[in-house]
């Protein structure tokens, strides 16, 4: 069990699930929505996340499909989850309290990185999203 807050500690969530995969998205939208290079989530089932506080301060921004679930006082971006996915959110890690201990790590939509960017840890590359399972 993990737990996470916003900055301003008005929303409290535990996770009931490992974390599994760390997904570093430089796609324009994850630049713009971070105001940084890159997004970095992890994709969690529905009902392993439990918000224990602050449910009410959550406020959503819908764009083409995908709703950002943020904090409406401090403005801490939770997680995101998708019109087409009603058993997934994409959960935003940097919230989260203890340490992370994921297995693999990715890096998606390097084909549309920030010209700055330089990713140098070695793990994976995808031009685009993830792959699809073989």
């Amino acid at each position: 069990m993990m737990t996470g807050s916003c900055l301003c500690g008005e929303i409290v969530y535990r996770l009931n699930s490992d974390i599994k995969t760390i997904v570093f998205c430089h796609c324009s939208r994850c630049r713009k929505q971070t105001s940084s290079a890159f997004n970095a989530a992890t994709a969690v089932n529905k009902d392993d996340l439990t918000i224990i506080k602050g449910e009410e301060n959550i406020t959503i921004f819908s764009s083409s499909g995908v709703n950002r679930h943020f904090c409406a006082k401090c403005g801490s971006h939770l997680f995101s989850s998708r019109d087409n996915d009603n058993e997934t959110y994409r959960l935003r890690i940097g919230l989260i309290n203890e340490p992370i201990n994921a297995e693999k790590r990715i890096h998606i939509f390097t084909g549309s990185k920030a010209n700055w960017d330089t990713i140098c840890d070695g793990y994976p590359e995808f031009e685009e999203g993830i792959p699809p399972k073989s």
